[in-house]
């Protein structure tokens, strides 16, 4: 904000209350203060934005992995219950199946937060494609040419794979996860 010269000076009565005399104008270090003053008002919010933003999207993030512990969990006591399905020591049907009942828990939780479908199927494809790309090598035996990847490691490697590749989308299409969906439920 700049103070014209007129603006800038008052009028004082000096030490014998007789004359008057004028006070300078502002100095270039008072303008300098001030036009930092200036800046600073306009970028101020900024940081607390992006820290909103950044929150928003872990607890959204945060949400869908512990929809996805729900789905698991599910999984897990049907196995229990009924037994194993045919095939299940197979990798790409047991990560198969953990990956479906994982992504119809997430995606039921997206839609109460008021997201669409199709962001449903957006996320469930970031979920499930990153897990495949790593049970595939497993499953057809060249794991071995993959530095770090085994059977062993995959249960490990495949869940982070599936967060990246969520937290990937989520950075992408901030406009929808950071402010939430239109009928974004609190």
């Amino acid at each position: 904000m700049h103070l014209d010269k007129e603006t800038s000076m008052e009028r004082e009565l000096n030490t014998s209350g007789i004359e008057p005399c004028e006070r300078a104008t502002l100095t270039a270090t008072d303008e300098a203060v001030e036009h930092l003053g200036a800046v600073s008002r306009k970028t101020d919010g900024q940081p607390r934005r992006y820290l909103r933003t950044g929150w928003t999207l872990a607890r959204h993030l945060l949400e869908m992995v512990a929809a996805m512990m729900v789905g698991m969990a599910a999984l897990g006591a049907a196995t229990g219950v009924f037994g194993e399905p045919p095939g299940y020591a197979d990798p790409l049907v047991e990560y198969g199946l953990m990956g479906v009942s994982m992504s119809v828990t997430m995606v039921a939780w997206m839609r109460f937060r008021g997201h669409s479908w199709s962001d449903g199927l957006e996320m469930t494809m970031a979920m499930l494609g990153p897990m495949l790309a790593l049970v595939l090598p497993v499953e057809l035996g060249i794991a071995r040419y993959v530095p770090g990847l085994s059977e062993d490691s995959l249960m490990m490697l495949s869940h982070a794979a599936m967060i990246v590749g969520m937290s990937v989308v989520m950075i992408y299409r901030r406009d929808r996860y950071a402010k939430g969906a239109p009928g974004h439920r609190v």
